[in-house]
């Protein structure tokens, strides 16, 4: 079962000219189509959904659609119960599963200032403009090779960010069930960079790639975010209420990634997006379900089946705090399970 690498995405949409009896348009690819029906407008229509380019990208919603419940039954079947797993189910769509966002302090967690320095960029970079001063897309690709380099300040921050405000965060959702004294979240975040004319993915849940269904969504704009150059998602598994995130840098959006589908459409905005996204999953949870891989349908979960995906937390306490400390052990290096630049990269 083929495991995504995030090298097949953030590509050129370079399939709109493909010669097809549609005008041009290659009904195969959804960027081709999305780009098509919008009209490569800087902007999408959200608050209703158009009917019409509901319409345009109908066959691969279901295609995922159709994914994600057959991942999700694999899982189902792979697990000792079906009622274990309707259980744990139902307990994360009860206490985790809902979209939200939160602000956090961007003077004690200095992401974008230390993901310039990080990428080998002056201080005061505009990293919304990053298009104008590196076109080529191996002038993009040694940005983040130098990311990878210079990633060890970065990677300190981000896991200081996880276990003081995530963690803590998704303990408070527990609401009444089993308190969560452990937490899997993902040891590197994904690193996301969408110049205009680029895309990332059409529609897909993550469970549809071996992701944990109970795993809840992080995901920080280094740049604003907004319109074509945003992703698109739905509050509930189904509703396909399709709506974007929109803010800027100095904010959290939290969504249920492997069971709501997303998907990004073509940046046809004139500014480049930068964002950072990553997983964390309740400890109880985390060991209740197992991989569905081995099942009809279902997708070799390749972010357990070895260490280093994720880093393993548990509370703390003492007389006057609670923390959440690390499991002994050193910083994991991110592998292709990461996506790019470390499919590519070589330490």
């Amino acid at each position: 079962h083929r495991i995504r690498a995030d090298d097949d995405i953030q590509k050129k949409n370079i399939d709109t000219t493909s010669p097809t009896s549609n005008g041009g348009i290659n009904p195969k690819w959804f960027g081709s189509v999305l780009t098509a029906a919008t009209k490569k407008s800087a902007f999408i229509k959200y608050d209703p959904f158009p009917f019409e380019l509901r319409s345009a990208i109908e066959p691969q919603l279901r295609k995922a659609t159709k994914k994600r419940q057959d991942a999700l039954n694999a899982v189902r079947e792979a697990t000792t119960t079906a009622s274990l797993y309707d259980a744990a189910m139902s307990q994360f769509n009860s206490c985790y599963s809902n979209e939200g966002m939160f602000a956090f302090d961007t003077t004690k967690f200095q992401f974008l200032d230390v993901f310039r320095q990080s990428c080998s960029l002056p201080p005061n970079f505009d990293l919304s403009q990053l298009h104008e001063t590196h076109e080529s897309k191996e002038s993009k690709d040694e940005i983040l090779f130098s990311f990878a380099r210079n990633r060890h300040q970065f990677q300190e921050l981000y896991d200081d960010f996880v276990r003081s405000v995530c963690c803590p965060f998704v303990a408070s959702l527990a609401d009444g069930h089993e308190p969560v004294n452990e937490i899997y979240y993902q040891s590197f975040p994904c690193v996301r960079i969408v110049r205009p004319g680029e895309f990332s993915i059409g529609p897909h849940a993550d469970s549809a790639y071996g992701h944990h269904p109970c795993s809840i969504n992080f995901y920080i704009p280094l740049t604003r975010i907004e319109g074509s150059a945003s992703l698109f998602l739905e509050s509930r598994p189904g509703s396909e209420d399709w709506h974007p995130i929109e803010g800027a840098y100095g904010f959290v959006k939290h969504f249920a990634g492997a069971i709501c589908a997303h998907w990004t459409p073509e940046n046809n905005t004139d500014f480049t997006r930068i964002s950072l996204d990553f997983r964390i999953i309740p400890g109880p949870l985390y060991h209740t379900l197992q991989c569905g891989g081995g099942r009809t349908g279902g997708v070799r979960d390749a972010y357990r089946e070895k260490e280093g995906y994720y880093h393993r937390c548990y509370i703390n306490k003492d007389d006057s705090s609670i923390f959440w400390v690390r499991e002994a052990g050193s910083f994991h290096t991110p592998d292709a399970r990461f996506g790019f630049p470390w499919t590519k990269f070589k330490a």
